[in-house]
């Protein structure tokens, strides 16, 4: 890609790709998949599964690429196709009883990174977000940890701008109780 492509946004890159331009998808995937791969994987908290669904989300883009509305967001537009193949994967796995890894054996939980917290802390906090209620989780979630504006969050959600708000909102007040509780050494 030339100098002036360089600087194009997501949005324009996307037109540019909608209109057959190959170099504008390598440049949309450089530019996007490192935030869409974060997300996946606070969804799944799995590598594995959070890299195959990155790759998924990104072969339903290519196969979506007519229906992009030029001119609109992009990164919430992904991030839906990120989340409906997450949706899509767990519903095929909830008729499976087990999750066995590639040699057969039930996988251990790994350890997650603790970003200069205490590993408890971390525990607690992962216990906390993984209680709360899934639209609430997944509110909070998009808007402070993917770095969403609310009105892009409510259209990944499918939902209003205040109801995401809502949404975040109560979330912290449980969040609060619950690492209230932890703080206090009743984990």
């Amino acid at each position: 890609m030339d100098g002036e492509e360089i600087e194009l946004t997501l949005e324009l890159l996307m037109e540019h790709y909608t209109e057959g331009s190959a170099e504008a998808f390598d440049e949309l995937y450089r530019r996007s998949s490192a935030r869409v791969f974060g997300y996946l994987l606070r969804l799944t908290r799995h590598r594995e599964r959070a890299e195959d669904l990155l790759q998924v989300t990104y072969s339903k883009l290519h196969r979506a690429r007519d229906s992009y509305i030029k001119g609109a967001p992009f990164m919430p537009w992904v991030f839906a196709i990120a989340r409906r193949s997450f949706l899509d994967e767990r519903r095929r796995a909830s008729s499976r009883n087990e999750d066995l890894s590639d040699d057969g054996t039930l996988p251990e939980p790994s350890a997650g990174e603790t970003n200069g917290l205490p590993t408890d802390t971390v525990a607690a906090l992962e216990r906390a977000m993984n209680r709360l209620p899934s639209a609430y989780r997944e509110a909070i979630e998009l808007t402070k940890v993917s770095g969403l504006s609310v009105a892009e969050a409510a259209e990944v959600l499918g939902a209003t701008p205040q109801a995401v708000k809502l949404r975040v909102h109560r979330g912290y007040a449980l969040l609060r109780k619950s690492l209230d509780t932890f703080s206090r050494g009743a984990t």
